[in-house]
């Protein structure tokens, strides 16, 4: 590819100044609050920032854009950022209720419903944690192999470069740090992909937008008519599977947490709500104009880097080569950070109770570069982003968002037994029908599955499983 020494250079300042914020964020984590939730002290915008760089990591651009590249607008991408942002909105409907709780983690939050739920709703964020950083490294790892070819160099050699400073910002400033560099990487992403990818897709295609239209209508698709086969399962299922990923993805719950107060939380994740649905406009015109400029890529998850290496001019080609870097770090360190929390914070406590927070502080950095290394070793086993994306997202939505919202409205209706139950069956069963039969199910889509059994085992548990509730507990 072509790639000059002035985008080198660009490239290489942004990964020096994501370690730079991190060694700055790293003087200000005093206490364990400070690493987890930055100190609950971030102001809307940074909000923003953190909220819309953490959900658009490399499934939700590199994927989005391949799958688009592949089949126009009845695709799954659109589908997918309507999906986020309806759940975004809904995330700041919710979000004063989770603040409410004082809570340092979704896991923490189910706590209500005693040990037993805290600890299955903390297993199962780990899990969904590993599994995100392992996606991410393997975005970082396609744009180093597929982008930067030139340098020759092997995939496991790629997927270490791509993770190790990442690894490194997180683990010394923790979330303060998580939530500054998603700020600056959010901006290089809106400006190198969302506003300049559509500018220069257009301007390369000869006749613009309708040549577009056209080539993908004479190879029976359209880019234009996201409905053209009508509402059918598949599209239900994927707005469902990402409505449930915004309010179930255990990091945005820890937003609202981090937040200065609550009028700043409900602003933040309205705003990033509407701005998901212009994104995903953005990335139909993108895909299309790769479709028509680079037809013939097999590996869908490289269209994009490809078309900006290939397309964009000097500098601009580095700042936008940095943004599709920015982007994965960006989810990468967000899922980093929870995985660390989850395991060290929920399930550690849950196991010892007694556990003193200045040892958990100390080691929580440790543990940052453990599980990094962890996702190196599963990302090497990926091969398709947006697939292995969409069913994680569908088996943490169905086994954490029901039980998520009993918390916050029905705790005292809800039997302590089957919010434990509902979170093993809400991610056990489409976890088993994802990874064996696929979405060859009743339904269509094992997330309607996994979804339904979540909240009818909330319903028909706590009818059969009654709890005793203390005046004292209604009362606090």
């Amino acid at each position: 590819m072509n790639i000059g020494i002035i985008d080198w250079i660009i490239i290489a300042i942004y990964l020096a100044g994501m370690l730079v914020i991190g060694f700055i964020a790293k003087g200000k984590i005093e206490t364990m609050d400070d690493f987890i939730l930055g100190g609950r002290r971030f102001n809307r915008w940074a909000l923003i920032g953190t909220i819309l760089a953490t959900m658009v990591g490399s499934g939700m651009l590199m994927g989005a854009v391949g799958n688009v590249y592949t089949s126009g607008a009845e695709s799954s991408a659109f589908w997918i950022y309507i999906g986020m942002g309806i759940g975004l909105v809904t995330m700041g409907i919710w979000s004063k209720a989770i603040r409410n709780t004082n809570a340092r983690s979704l896991a923490e939050i189910t706590s209500v419903f005693g040990v037993s739920t805290r600890l299955a709703a903390a297993i199962v964020v780990s899990i969904y944690a590993v599994a995100l950083v392992a996606i991410n490294i393997a975005g970082l790892r396609t744009i180093i192999v597929y982008v930067f070819s030139g340098i020759n160099i092997s995939i496991p050699v790629a997927t270490i470069i791509a993770a190790a400073i990442s690894i490194a910002y997180t683990a010394m400033g923790g979330f303060f740090a998580v939530v500054w560099t998603d700020v600056a990487q959010l901006g290089i992403m809106i400006l190198g992909v969302f506003i300049i990818g559509p500018i220069i897709g257009l301007t390369m295609v000869d006749g613009g937008m309708d040549t577009i239209i056209t080539t993908y209508e004479a190879e029976g698709m359209t880019i234009t008519n996201p409905l053209a086969g009508g509402v059918t399962v598949g599209i239900v299922g994927t707005v469902l599977t990402y409505f449930l990923t915004s309010p179930g993805d255990p990091t945005m719950p820890q937003r609202a947490l981090s937040a200065k107060d609550a009028k700043t939380a409900r602003f933040s994740f309205t705003t990033t709500g509407i701005i998901a649905l212009l994104f995903g406009v953005s990335i139909l015109v993108i895909g299309g104009a790769i479709h028509v400029l680079m037809p013939g890529i097999e590996a869908k998850d490289s269209v994009l880097p490809l078309f900006i290496a290939t397309y964009y001019p000097p500098v601009i080609k580095g700042i936008c080569l940095a943004g599709t870097v920015a982007a994965v770090m960006s989810s990468f360190d967000s899922f980093l950070i929870l995985a660390t929390t989850h395991i060290m914070y929920d399930i550690g406590r849950t196991i010892k109770p007694d556990m003193p927070e200045e040892k958990i502080s100390k080691a929580l950095p440790k543990l940052t570069i453990i599980i990094g290394i962890l996702g190196i070793i599963v990302a090497l086993f990926i091969t398709s982003l947006l697939d292995y994306l969409t069913a994680v997202f569908s088996i943490v939505g169905s086994a954490l968002v029901p039980v998520l919202v009993a918390a916050l409205f029905f705790k005292y209706k809800t039997s302590k037994r089957a919010a434990t139950l509902s979170i093993i069956l809400g991610g056990g069963i489409p976890a088993v029908l994802f990874f064996t039969v696929g979405y060859d199910v009743p339904l269509g889509d094992p997330t309607f599955i996994g979804v339904g059994a979540s909240i009818l085992t909330l319903i028909i548990g706590s009818l059969i499983w009654k709890d005793k509730v203390s005046v004292e507990e209604k009362a606090a």
